[in-house]
């Protein structure tokens, strides 16, 4: 029997087709986010500690914004209990001269890449298959490296 050869299902092999345009993107992902770390929110949040540190009051953004200063105390409490609008931070951003800037990063100093191999049918289907293959000493052993090659 011929080494670390598979025999692809046609879902597997339709998937993989398609996975092609999406490595596109977790490539585009990749780049772009690779020197991000998050950083914690502030205990009041962004947009209050933003605010403070340019020296704006409420009344100040509330002016700029044409609302009350209530209106800019209850966007900064819903913006602390998670509840406020991207549209209402966007107003708030554009008012103290900022851009909001909302991105998504793979947890625990992963990567897309590897979140996207983690989550990817064919990957777990050729996963199974390497399993299966290695029991009858006929895996390739070097999987989990093609895989990363392939995605990155």
């Amino acid at each position: 029997m011929l080494k670390g050869c598979y025999f692809i299902s046609f879902y597997a092999f339709k998937h993989i087709m398609s996975t092609n345009s999406k490595l596109i993107g977790i490539k585009s992902l990749q780049s772009v986010t690779k020197d991000i770390t998050p950083v914690p929110r502030p205990a009041h949040g962004w947009l209050r500690a933003v605010r403070e540190a340019l020296g704006l009051s409420r009344a100040r953004i509330a002016q700029k914004l044409r609302v009350s200063v209530p209106t800019i105390q209850n966007y900064e409490k819903r913006e602390k209990a998670d509840t406020i609008t991207l549209a209402s931070m966007r107003r708030m951003a554009a008012a103290m001269d900022c851009e909001l800037v909302v991105t998504l990063v793979p947890r625990n100093g992963s990567s897309f890449v590897a979140l996207a191999a983690e989550h990817d049918p064919a990957t777990k289907h050729l996963r199974a298959t390497e399993h299966s293959m290695a029991l009858e000493n006929q895996g390739s052993g070097d999987l989990e490296q093609r895989i990363h090659q392939h995605l990155s």
